[in-house]
């Protein structure tokens, strides 16, 4: 599972998941009952990559906390018309940097 996000319109016991299968690497997102979804994450063994549940990352079963913020810029050329002058154009965004106790990192716009 990648993702679990309340269910629009609300609805009693009901989220929706996004997943991936490893198969075809093609992505999926359905409706489902908090009771369905809780006996796939409570399955023996364990889950790959991270799943993100409500405005939380998990990895390694954990929530995964914010270690540091950041600034990152990111920086693209581009022409705007044909034989136009080539410009480089930037943005900055505010990230955050999540760790979980494993080691893992990752980092997201904030």
């Amino acid at each position: 599972m990648n993702s679990i996000q309340s269910h629009y319109p609300p609805a009693p016991n009901m989220v929706e998941v996004t997943y991936e299968c490893h198969a075809c690497r093609y992505a999926y997102q359905q409706t489902a009952s908090v009771q369905r979804v809780a006996v796939i994450l409570n399955r023996p063994g364990v889950s790959q990559g991270v799943l993100q549940f409500g405005g939380q990352y998990l990895h390694c079963g954990e929530p995964m906390k914010t270690r540091s913020c950041e600034l990152r810029r990111i920086q693209a050329p581009l022409v705007l018309k044909p034989g136009g002058q080539l410009r480089i154009y930037e943005v900055l965004i505010n990230t955050r940097v999540l760790g979980c106790q494993c080691g893992f990192r990752m980092e997201i716009p904030d």
